[in-house]
């Protein structure tokens, strides 16, 4: 049923595992509507009280599959398809899901990934992980939950910082300012996540279910600009610039926006 994740179900703890570690588990479009899927089964599975969002290989999730974008996102329709019935749909389950989601991080969480990481309810992460909210260094911008939610989890002054200079976030530092919940020494994540799994499936899932609800409203408050901003990223990605940005990311160069400045010279 699946090919871009895997899912199980096991002792009330649902898995969902990213699965393309060829591509450092980078989403594609198959990979949402995967996603989604396993998402709507966990929630309509009453033997399932929590949600857990992992990676295979090296990293947790490179984002959006770059090859997509150059390929099939290639006009407004096509883009507004993927970001609204794919994207939002994605982060609308892990909100609306009534049990609770932990994202348990290791390697690469970029792009896509780093903002799907926004929506859960807790973030493990072990000392190999490291964040990139990178869209100004690849010409556009983060808008699926970065600049609505990362204010709320690491203050203003920091968010503005992270979204506006694409900032490498370490493991120790994302937990310092409040991006994560806990990290772990390399070997050890998939311990710290089974003993949060535990301990909130000894807690009351009818409380659970309240509590994440209570806390839905002020995501949702914040998340209100996010249709506007999808939007604004779908007349985006018809600037041949962000283009030639994919083609440098594909091919390990760097992307000289400098030169592109009015003025300036690549040299």
């Amino acid at each position: 049923m699946f090919e871009d994740i895997l899912y199980d179900v096991e002792a009330g703890v649902a898995t969902i595992t990213f699965n393309r570690p060829e591509r450092h588990n980078a989403l594609g479009m198959r990979g949402y509507d995967e996603l989604v899927t396993a998402l709507r089964q966990a929630e309509a599975n009453e033997h399932v009280g929590v949600v857990v969002v992992t990676g295979s290989g090296r990293s947790w999730c490179a984002g959006g599959d770059i090859e997509m974008a150059q390929t099939l996102l290639t006009n407004e329709a096509a883009a507004r398809t993927h970001f609204f019935a794919r994207m939002i749909e994605a982060s609308h389950w892990m909100l609306s899901l009534g049990k609770p989601v932990i994202c348990a991080i290791h390697g690469a969480c970029i792009g896509g990934g780093a903002e799907l990481m926004t929506f859960a309810d807790f973030v493990i992460a072990d000392a190999s992980a490291y964040f990139i909210y990178n869209g100004t260094a690849i010409g556009g911008c983060s808008w699926w939950g970065g600049p609505q939610l990362l204010p709320l989890l690491v203050g203003l002054r920091k968010a503005e910082e992270i979204l506006y200079l694409s900032t490498r976030i370490d493991a120790e530092e994302a937990a310092r300012i409040g991006l994560v919940n806990r990290v772990v020494p390399v070997g050890e994540l998939e311990g710290a996540t089974n003993e949060y799994c535990q301990e909130l499936l000894d807690l009351s899932e009818e409380g659970l279910r309240m509590t994440k609800a209570a806390l839905r409203a002020t995501k949702e408050i914040l998340l209100a600009n996010m249709s506007a901003a999808a939007e604004m990223n779908v007349a985006g990605l018809a600037k041949p610039h962000l283009h030639a940005a994919f083609d440098a990311f594909r091919e390990g160069r760097e992307m000289s926006w400098r030169a592109l400045r009015p003025g300036f010279t690549s040299e």
